[in-house]
């Protein structure tokens, strides 16, 4: 589930990127691991970009979801034809983030760690790199993007890979600290 939000705002759950056939059916980028959970979430609604029409805030339910390819097609309810569909994208399908599911035991979202400071082990020394930017999606594994701060050990960008228990050895939510055995560059 990719680029997060603050706790107070929303949450994009979803990018329209086209339309589907002849019958209102849309594309998706889901953000979601788990696709499959899109069309039992409540309260979404649409997020327009940046001109054109504005329909942001508009309530939607997805009534159904497919596997098309290497993404997701949805059946939106009330979007009836492929020319409704065209219309629709670039859109965000989003979610107040306080209507999403709490994070089981020792679990967390992504929007979770943003800020988080990012101390890393080397030499018998803890040292802090910074603090979580982003989190970037990649093929084998995610990557943490950790921005300086000016008490950091470096003014180096850090690309630290999500490896839990390898690389990522510590998350600690109420500290606002994650612990990472690795490495400051030279």
């Amino acid at each position: 589930m990719h680029d997060p939000q603050p706790l107070d705002e929303t949450l994009t759950v979803a990018d329209i990127v086209g339309a589907y056939g002849i019958k209102g059916w849309v594309k998706l980028r889901v953000r979601l691991e788990d696709a499959t959970l899109l069309p039992t979430l409540t309260d979404l609604f649409l997020r327009a970009p940046s001109g054109g029409l504005d329909y942001s805030g508009s309530a939607i339910k997805i009534d159904q979801l497919k596997k098309q390819g290497k993404g997701h097609v949805a059946c939106i309810a009330g979007v009836a034809d492929r020319t409704a569909a065209e219309l629709l994208k670039g859109a965000a399908i989003c979610m107040p983030a306080t209507s999403f599911p709490e994070a089981g035991e020792g679990e967390f979202y992504w929007r979770d760690l943003l800020g988080l400071e990012v101390w890393c082990h080397e030499d018998g020394a803890t040292v802090l790199l910074g603090v979580v930017l982003k989190l970037l999606e990649t093929g084998s594994n995610d990557v943490l993007v950790v921005a300086p701060t000016e008490a950091s050990v470096d003014d180096k960008e850090h690309l630290v890979p999500w490896i839990p228990d390898q690389v990522v050895v510590e998350v600690d939510l109420e500290s606002r600290r994650i612990g990472v055995n690795w490495y400051v560059e030279a």
